[in-house]
């Protein structure tokens, strides 16, 4: 018998195609589908996720394969499928009226909408039973009363497009160091501070807040942030959140101590704890972050990196129908593959007969050197050598086995973030390995996430797709300022700086000195939104305004710099009273309040010397340029093979020792 194939079977998501054989008669978002909603007067459903979320999963296999369910749902609504990843536009909307209607959000989602897009209920998983319930008093409630239904849908329309908005610009704050101080301290009154991280479960990484915080302490001089930083460092890394075995970090952990994760591994969150670990490093040396970092790029360049030269999305949390299953070891697994090696790496991590997930054990690292030289009377370097091969006996059998599958979507905001963070280990670790995958990876973009002259944030199986959204100009804006950073390239400049004019005239919005997430062009949506709110990942807003704030400091360009005051202007009053999940904006107020540290470069032969300085201080306000690029005037110009620094308004002498910048970096006096 033929399978059936629905309307998704012609797109290139894998999350999309991963619903294209349900009995489900789903629709891509688009036309069509709220054409036939009118016509047909249905309601629609706009159900969201993606392809390495383990619910949605469950869900598609539970409800979207049931006859019963999906006959109803072809009947009486008609079905959108979209990849949050593709759209995230549309997630942020349909999002945002569930959380106003739940107080919660997460994936699957699933929203039900008027024929014209507005939404009246939603949640997120939900089982067969109460799936077809939900279905058949909505159905029941909008052929009875289709005109309360709809002044419910009006209604909520309304919150939707009053919430992550700015209708008007701020003046700005005078005393930033009190703000950024007092935010610091409501910080601290959420710090877990025995598993590291923020209080409770499931626990996120969230490297944005944490990169805030190492940049913030280590310039306030607060020991107690920093050490909460390190703290939190090492348990992640130490914890069954990070593959211990292939190198990369998985997207969360379902308890407070960073132990079984949800095993789906995300290029983004991969690529900020690359650099968060690598910055922290120029503060402790640790070889933990090192090895940390070397084994999670080795992850990346191995097995996301398409043929092309970009990288793929992510790895799915299943295989072979399971949760874990490709990570996960039995103790007599380990034992049959590791002989006499078994009882120390065992030791090592954390491996036992019960086990710490479904009776399989999830690897982290449980003893230390010393620990285990004690235990097993062996020297450290030994038990080092044992694991190590153990490790590489282990990855092999590993590797035999039915891999998660790999979304194959190369989203260019995402591949922005790993191009920074390649320049941030370049920086820290020194190895033109990683500068050439990064810059690598930005002539991969160039040359193939264009058409027709304007930038796409999607290539998938050969095919561009949706136009670029804000987060996808303001990380690769954010690409450009990094490599040129490491390489003093004055082209990438011009490349940011092209970009930059894109942003303004499809994404700003002069009224409130702020940029839309979706371009003007782009029509398809309720409501026109801002992305402000960091997360997982900082927002778009913010990096926006960093990418203006350093470009400004960069190029001299005192339009940039008025527009990201502003910006920051508008988020000042969240700042000083909302809740954590502004630090990226933090970051930038931080960024601005210390005194700027401008670096004259005059030959290339000092770009070493450049780099030499940056791989050992955390300070986000170092602006390395082209000496002839200042009037005399300016006090930048230097005519020998050397650096010459200025801090704030004042000029030193230019120099050649990595030492003397560093201890003048230093030295800044930063009021708290």
């Amino acid at each position: 018998m033929d399978t059936f194939s629905n309307r998704l079977a012609i797109e290139t998501s894998p999350y999309l195609l991963q619903h294209a054989n349900n009995p489900v008669d789903w629709y891509p978002w688009g036309d069509e589908a709220f054409n036939k909603a009118k016509e047909e007067k249905k309601l629609v459903l706009v159900s969201i996720g993606y392809s390495s979320c383990h619910w949605c999963h469950v869900m598609e296999h539970e409800a979207f394969s049931n006859p019963e369910v999906t006959e109803f749902m072809n009947t009486h609504f008609v079905n959108i499928k979209v990849d949050r990843e593709e759209r995230p536009d549309i997630d942020q909307i349909y999002m945002n009226a569930v959380q106003i209607i739940n107080r919660s959000g997460g994936w699957p989602l699933n929203c039900f909408a008027l024929p014209n897009g507005k939404p009246i209920f939603g949640g997120t998983y939900f089982t067969i039973k109460n799936w077809l319930s939900v279905l058949k008093n909505l159905n029941d409630s909008w052929l009875k009363d289709p005109n309360r239904i709809t002044d419910v849908a009006d209604e909520l329309a309304k919150s939707i497009v009053g919430t992550e908005i700015i209708r008007f610009k701020r003046e700005p704050e005078l005393h930033p160091e009190n703000i950024i101080k007092d935010y610091s301290n409501r910080l601290k009154r959420l710090f877990d501070t025995r598993n590291g991280g923020i209080k409770g479960a499931p626990k996120f990484p969230m490297p944005g807040l944490l990169e805030f915080l190492l940049e913030y302490g280590a310039n306030a001089h607060d020991k107690d942030i920093t050490d909460f930083v390190m703290l939190t460092l090492d348990k992640i890394a130490s914890g069954g959140i990070y593959d211990h075995l292939g190198g990369g970090f998985a997207r969360y952990s379902v308890d407070d101590g960073w132990l079984i994760p949800h095993f789906e591994k995300m290029l983004y969150d991969n690529a900020q704890l690359i650099s968060l670990y690598s910055k922290a490093y120029r503060l402790n040396q640790s070889e933990l972050y090192k090895s940390v970092v070397e084994e999670s790029i080795s992850f990346i360049i191995s097995e996301m990196k398409s043929n092309q030269g970009g990288f793929y999305s992510s790895y799915d949390a299943d295989s072979e129908g399971e949760e874990g299953t490709y990570y996960t070891w039995t103790k007599q697994e380990v034992e049959a593959v590791l002989g006499e090696d078994a009882e120390l790496f065992s030791v090592a991590y954390g491996v036992t007969a019960a086990g710490n997930f479904e009776g399989s054990n999830v690897l982290n690292r449980s003893a230390s050197k010393e620990h285990l030289k004690s235990l097993f009377s062996i020297d450290c370097t030994v038990a080092t050598n044992r694991i190590e091969r153990a490790k590489k006996q282990l990855i092999a059998v590993r590797n035999t086995r039915v891999k998660p599958s790999l979304d194959d979507k190369i989203i260019t905001s995402w591949n922005g973030m790993l191009i920074a963070a390649l320049i941030d280990s370049y920086v820290s670790f020194g190895s033109t390995n990683y500068l050439n995958a990064a810059i690598s990876c930005l002539k991969y973009i160039e040359n193939n996430h264009y058409s027709d002259g304007r930038l796409k944030r999607i290539l998938c199986k050969g095919r561009l797709s949706v136009d670029a959204l804000l987060d996808d100009y303001a990380y690769l804006i954010k690409a450009y300022i990094s490599v040129y950073r490491a390489t003093l390239n004055q082209e990438l400049i011009l490349k940011a700086q092209n970009l930059v004019k894109v942003v303004i005239q499809d994404f700003y919005d002069a009224d409130s000195g702020m940029f839309f997430f979706a371009p003007s062009h782009q029509t398809d949506l309720i409501a026109r939104k801002m992305d402000l709110t960091d997360g997982v990942i900082s927002s778009s807003g913010s990096i926006m305004a960093q990418n203006l704030f350093e470009l400004g400091e960069v190029m001299r360009t005192v339009e940039y710099t008025a527009m990201s005051n502003q910006m920051l202007a508008n988020i000042t009053e969240s700042l000083e009273h909302g809740g954590p999940y502004v630090f990226g904006w933090a970051r930038l107020m931080n960024s601005m309040y210390l005194p700027a540290v401008h670096l004259a470069i005059d030959s290339s032969r000092s770009i070493e010397l450049l780099n030499q300085i940056q791989r050992r201080v955390i300070y986000p306000s170092v602006f390395p340029t082209i000496s002839n690029h200042y009037s005399p005037e300016d006090g930048l110009e230097s005519k020998s093979s050397s650096i010459k620094i200025c801090i704030g308004k004042t000029c030193y002498t230019s120099a050649t020792e990595a030492d003397y910048f560093v201890n003048l970096i230093n030295s800044i006096k930063v009021e708290t």
